[in-house]
């Protein structure tokens, strides 16, 4: 069986020679019989990793290659497994160096394919130009043609689905505004937010879970698929904390600020994400409401309305520590209102709403409603204010199935370079924005025709090749 190698290249000379030595030494002494093929991409174009593979894997078939496995130039092999394999697979799941996150649906990096099965999803797309989902393109193209693929299923307790449902703008819930962001404090939400719905208008998505206006103190999620917790010091500095990429579960975030130390924590599922080094007093606007489901409803600029569930918002006036945050992670059914376990700081609990304690203000109308404040349920000024917001019971809501491709766990080490995509709390480039916006908003609700998208409408321009032993390299312009 011969395997062929298919690399997108343009612009990194090093990172080439470096890889085309490493790797041809790695698969003789396995005694792979194999082909490189480097497509280099030689217009002025933006970068299109999907339609080079595609002609590499032409080429392939004209080197008589079994089975392909298409590959980043800047990753080298470690303890890779290239033998053939009856199903598509994803290779590159662990690194050596640099950081490199690999989530449920992450199908870059190195993947293996039949010849079969490449051809039968059509190939790569051809229209995804700069940085990233056409490997996302790609998965889709397996499930939808019911090519081999995995999945994982995010199960929860089915109490712990009950809950409002906000379905965007004007749908929100208000809150009496007791929260010091100046003094010890936790702050804790569990919701499950919809899948992205990109906003051409817009350069990202953001959707606010809980937000106290002003210089927005926030709990959101963001159309990088990341979870993000961000607030101000009185010099107006924005300290932001974001989770590594996670799909729109049900989601269990806790913020924490230590004012001694001057140290603010967040933890997804009980585990800790990261921290931030307060540098000055914290910026606290405090107005009269803060806010679920949106950034401020009255504003004229995005307010960021979210979209999905919301179970239950807390507030401690203190820094729970993370042995206590654990155990309310571990405990689904938790009583926040009695100490038990780790858990020790019910005393302070000072807010706390359960959404499946809504009293609508007219049987069947979701117009307006009230949720009541488990810590203060005597003190109706502190029920929270629902607007247009659904209830949800248990029975209502479904656990969540993830799509994710096979693996086969492989090692590999990364050849440094700057990040191309998602850094610094942004897209890098207006394309990958475009990317986003064609997958999500195209191709996902079908206004796009796989089956005539890919291999079957190729075209490109080959203006250099040279072949040696088991060596080649092409030059293209798309």
């Amino acid at each position: 069986m011969k395997l062929g190698v298919i690399v997108p290249y343009r612009g990194r000379p090093t990172h080439l020679r470096k890889f085309k030595d490493h790797i041809t030494d790695y698969l003789k002494e396995k005694n792979i019989s194999f082909q490189l093929i480097v497509v280099e991409q030689s217009d002025s174009l933006p970068f299109n990793r999907g339609k080079l593979l595609n002609i590499g894997f032409l080429e392939a078939l004209k080197k008589r290659c079994d089975y392909v496995v298409f590959h980043d130039v800047d990753m080298l092999p470690l303890r890779v497994d290239y033998s053939p394999s009856d199903v598509p697979l994803h290779l590159s799941t662990m690194f050596k160096g640099g950081k490199q996150e690999v989530f449920d649906t992450y199908f870059g990096g190195v993947t293996m394919f039949p010849i079969d099965a490449f051809k039968k999803i059509n190939g790569y797309s051809n229209e995804y130009w700069g940085w990233g989902f056409e490997d996302d393109d790609l998965l889709l193209r397996l499930t939808e043609q019911g090519i081999g693929t995995d999945f994982e299923i995010y199960e929860s307790e089915k109490e712990f689905n009950a809950g409002l449902y906000l379905h965007g703008e004007e749908s929100y819930i208000s809150c009496l505004n007791t929260i010091s962001l100046e003094d010890d404090f936790t702050l804790h939400c569990t919701f499950k937010p919809d899948e992205i719905i990109p906003d051409y208008n817009k350069t990202h998505d953001e959707y606010c879970v809980f937000s106290i206006p002003g210089w927005d103190t926030a709990i959101s999620y963001n159309s990088f698929n990341r979870y993000k917790f961000e607030m101000w010091d009185v010099e107006k500095e924005c300290y932001s904390i974001t989770s590594d990429h996670s799909p729109a579960k049900l989601t269990r975030i806790t913020i924490t600020y230590d004012r001694g130390a001057r140290v603010l924590r967040m933890y997804q599922e009980g585990r800790l994400v990261g921290k931030k080094n307060i540098k000055r007093k914290v910026f606290d606007s405090k107005p009269q409401f803060f806010y679920l489901g949106t950034g401020a409803p009255k504003r004229s600029s995005d307010i960021k309305s979210y979209r999905g569930l919301i179970k239950d918002f807390c507030y401690w006036n203190t820094c729970l520590a993370g042995n206590e945050i654990q155990e309310i992670h571990n405990n689904y059914g938790i009583n926040y209102l009695a100490s038990q376990g780790q858990y020790s700081s019910a005393d302070f609990l000072s807010i706390y709403y359960d959404m499946k304690n809504t009293i609508l203000d007219h049987e069947y109308d979701f117009t307006h409603g009230k949720v009541i404040d488990l810590a203060n349920p005597t003190e109706p000024r502190s029920y929270a204010k629902t607007q247009n917001c659904i209830p949800r019971s248990e029975l209502e809501m479904e656990n969540k199935r993830v799509v994710i491709p096979y693996r086969r766990q492989g090692s590999f080490e990364l050849q440094r370079h700057q990040p191309q995509g998602y850094g610094g709390g942004k897209w890098k480039t207006d394309s990958t924005r475009l990317n986003q916006i064609r997958f999500y908003n195209q191709v996902i609700s079908n206004e796009t025709n796989l089956g005539t998208d890919g291999l079957s409408s190729l075209h490109f321009e080959q203006i250099d090749e040279k072949t040696r032993r088991e060596y080649t390299h092409l030059k293209v312009t798309l």
